[in-house]
């Protein structure tokens, strides 16, 4: 299993990379997994070169397993075209914290709703730090 961090927030989280990694970790010995080692996605907003790398080297692997699905593309059609690749090489994407893979497109629609709840949750956390900061709470 291929884990995929970053040091970028996602789903309004900033979680450091060495929890994310230990997550994933505990997750693949959980399950009986062999982890290899997670990789970094660049700290440019909305940059994914490092997931396309993972996937383009998808055959190496079994599987690649990150925290979330908000580490994945908000655009849906990148995110499925991304995720089509990947299980056509025979590779489940792991989503540790919503306790979900993707084993099959049959899987992307209910990736669909967990991304929309994803983006509720990311939008209220926003939302409370706006209102936070208006009334003068730190």
């Amino acid at each position: 299993m291929k884990g995929y961090t970053t040091p970028r927030d996602f789903s309004g989280f900033q979680i450091p990379v060495s929890l994310q990694s230990l997550a994933i970790r505990r997750y693949c010995d959980d399950r009986g997994l062999i982890f290899n080692h997670h990789v970094n996605e660049n700290i440019t907003p909305d940059s994914f070169l490092v997931l396309e790398r993972i996937v383009n080297e998808a055959h190496l692997y079994q599987a690649i397993a990150m925290c979330s699905v908000g580490l994945l593309p908000e655009k849906r059609s990148q995110r499925t075209e991304l995720l089509e690749r990947a299980l056509a090489k025979d590779v489940s994407i792991h989503f540790v914290f919503e306790q979900f893979a993707i084993n099959s497109l049959n899987d992307l629609e209910t990736l669909d709703s967990l991304v929309a709840l994803s983006s509720l949750v990311q939008n209220g956390c926003r939302q409370i730090t706006y209102l936070r900061n208006m009334m003068g709470y730190t």
